[in-house]
């Protein structure tokens, strides 16, 4: 096992600083809260800052001016706020969302919707709140497909109908003044996404019926609708219509799995011939895809260790390359932007500054810094991130991000213990950025391996479709693989190994305790999942045997090979009696995506078999730890965890000596 060369092909993202053991961590409650700004949006004339606000009292929205006086602020403690952006420079729409149940409808779900603010005064308002015939029960209301004919109204979709048959997503305009909607076009059963021109015309809507396998995109002609494009064979979405040609001529899709072109931009014209792509990088996938307020495409940000862009918008593009040059090493995300791009607002985490939100105003000698959104964790106290490859035992290569604790260097030879934390998803990645829990367990002296194993997106279709039926299995050896390694050139202890993770890193973890026990002298699970038999089932309820998302689980599960064997054989809670080391479940009682069931039913199978178990629920927690008291208490609990059962001693080097 060769870990490539960490010193020729690590990207050091932290300046370089002496190498101390005694830089004093920030207290626990920095990282239980949440940033200062979860969301952000500048203004259409860039004069203006709509914030969702992190603040001691409760999570608020907040409007700022450029010079940072507040506008405006509305408290939301009773709701969550996901997002926000302007319609106008007076008009703000926050999109809130709440754990619920609707009577009649089984389970728990995330109900969402969207208030339109006026930035001069008056109430919230509640879009769609004042409209009939809505469905009782549906996520996903309140999202915004762009602005309708008339001032002051925008065009929502939405199911109708008032029975448990068949709603119809419909697509409504909806005023801003009063919140009441009015149909604007009659969609269908099968209907899933809308789009219109900038004039508000509706042009398109995209459709998939998942009973038949039929996927299918129709354009307006006069009073009825064309297809331009179907496909009859579609057992999960083929591609989705993300956006328009930013002169209107026709969609754009991006192709992934579908034969015809590597990860790119595609465009489907109005008369359904294929052309492209447009934009798009060979060993590259789309992450992002920017577009105006009428959907119409600006640019596209790829995956990364950092994040990497192409543009259709010339001002976009010249507004970012001038920023960009000036923070070379940064993590840059692009939040939104000035009509005439010559304002825009950036996310960034910078080594010197932290995680930052700042201005680029090309009219102005320098970017303006808005806010921090950790001001209680400085420079000093965030741990060196290093970016590593390494070889799994079958060759593959497995890139990863290690984060150091503060004041350590990757040159100093001290074994430390080792946290290893696998991502969620398990179709994300980890990159580098200010990662809240993995900068939490450095600060407290461990060095944190997260690694991207096959499965993960980010590096390819062919390394996600590696991943393809091996959760248990190859899945679970690239992290083992990536404790080797780093043992290999002495950077961590490997009798010291604890595994650490949420959602299907939380299963990767009651994973590495079940089926390599002999690796990991701990393991914590946050909302995991630990028997997928009873996962499957579940989904199956929620949205029936023939959906494409179960078809999506079997695929990457078991390869579609679903039968009940194979997963059994790749659930830790039917390995339960395997398990040697002492297990921290964690859970949200409100999690909505992998129910509070399956770590209920993983603590009784490991107390049934005699191990070592300790269960922590969160009250009013769902799966994202939206909420900064109940995050706070996981993190209390998983500090307390690894004290007892990985404690961190002083750090010595190979001749001996204390580092100091």
């Amino acid at each position: 096992m060769r870990l490539h060369s960490i010193l020729a092909t690590a990207l050091l993202v932290a300046a370089a600083a002496p190498a101390t053991a005694q830089i004093a961590p920030p207290p626990i409650e920095a990282y239980g809260e949440l940033p200062l700004f979860s969301d952000a949006e500048l203004s259409p004339d860039g004069s203006r800052i709509a914030t969702i606000a992190n603040l001691p009292s409760g999570p608020r929205i907040v409007v700022l001016g450029r010079d940072g006086k507040v506008i405006r602020q509305i408290g939301v403690e009773d709701i969550k706020p996901r997002d926000i952006q302007f319609f106008d420079n007076n008009h703000v729409i926050a999109l809130l969302s709440k754990t619920t149940q609707t009577y009649g409808f089984a389970g728990r779900y995330e109900a969402s919707g969207a208030f339109a603010i006026n930035v001069e005064g008056g109430a919230p308002v509640g879009l769609l709140k004042r409209t009939d015939g809505l469905f009782p029960a549906q996520t996903g209301l309140g999202r915004i497909i762009g602005r309708a004919d008339e001032p002051g109204r925008v065009l929502m979709p939405a199911f109708m109908g008032e029975s448990h048959q068949s709603p119809k997503f419909d697509l409504l305009h909806v005023d801003l003044k009063d919140g009441r909607g009015g149909i604007e076009m009659k969609g269908t059963a099968d209907t899933i996404d809308w789009f219109a021109d900038a004039t508000g015309k509706v042009i398109a809507r995209e459709r998939y019926n998942n009973s038949r396998d039929v996927y299918e995109i129709e354009i307006r002609s006069g009073n009825s609708w064309t297809s331009i494009y179907k496909r009859e064979d579609a057992e999960t979405l083929p591609f989705t219509i993300t956006g328009l040609m930013p002169d209107g001529s026709g969609l754009i899709y991006v192709a992934s799995g579908d034969g015809e072109v590597h990860d790119g931009l595609m465009v489907l014209g109005f008369d359904g011939k294929v052309s492209g792509p447009i934009l798009g990088r060979r060993g590259k996938e789309i992450e992002s895809i920017y577009t105006d307020d009428a959907r119409r495409v600006l640019g596209v940000r790829y995956t990364g260790m950092l994040p990497d862009y192409e543009f259709l918008d010339p001002g976009l593009k010249a507004n970012f390359e001038s920023f960009s040059a000036r923070f070379p090493d940064a993590t840059i995300y692009i939040d939104s932007w000035s009509d005439d791009r010559r304002a825009v607002l950036y996310n960034m985490f910078d080594p010197s500054l932290g995680d930052v939100w700042i201005v680029n105003d090309v009219d102005k000698p320098q970017p303006e810094l808005i806010a921090k959104n950790r001001k209680a964790i400085s420079a000093d106290q965030t741990g060196m991130i290093v970016t590593i490859e390494y070889k799994a035992r079958d060759g593959l290569t497995i890139p990863a991000v290690v984060t150091l604790p503060p004041g350590a260097d990757i040159q100093d030879n001290i074994k430390r213990p080792l946290i290893v934390m696998p991502h969620g998803g398990p179709a994300t990645y980890d990159r580098v950025d200010f990662d809240w829990m993995a900068q939490f367990v450095a600060s407290r002296g461990y060095v944190v391996l997260q690694p991207n194993f096959r499965g993960s997106s980010g590096f390819g279709e062919e390394f996600e479709d590696a991943g393809r039926g091996e959760w248990g299995g190859k899945m679970q050896h690239d992290l083992t693989d990536g404790v080797a390694a780093l043992s290999q050139i002495g950077m961590i202890d490997p009798a010291q190994v604890c595994i650490v993770g949420a959602s299907y890193g939380g299963y990767a973890a009651l994973a590495g305790a079940a089926f390599t026990p002999e690796v990991y002298r701990c393991s914590a699970a946050i909302a995991p999942v630990a028997d997928l038999s009873a996962m499957l089932s579940e989904e199956r309820m929620r949205y029936g045997r023939d959906h494409w998302v179960i078809s999506y689980w079997e695929g990457i599960m078991a390869d579609g090979d679903a039968r009940r064997q194979r997963l059994k054989d790749a659930s830790p809670i039917n390995a339960a009696d395997r398990v040697r080391a002492p297990v921290l479940l964690i859970h949200g009682e409100d999690d909505t995506v992998v129910p509070i069931s399956q770590s209920e039913r993983m603590e009784r199978a490991l107390k049934r078999a005699g191990k070592p178990v300790e269960f922590v629920r969160l009250k009013g927690e769902d799966h994202w730890m939206s909420v900064p008291e109940t995050r706070l208490q996981m993190l209390t609990a998983l500090e307390a965890f690894l004290k007892i059962h990985l404690p961190v001693a002083p750090a010595v080097n190979e001749v001996g000596r204390e580092a100091r």
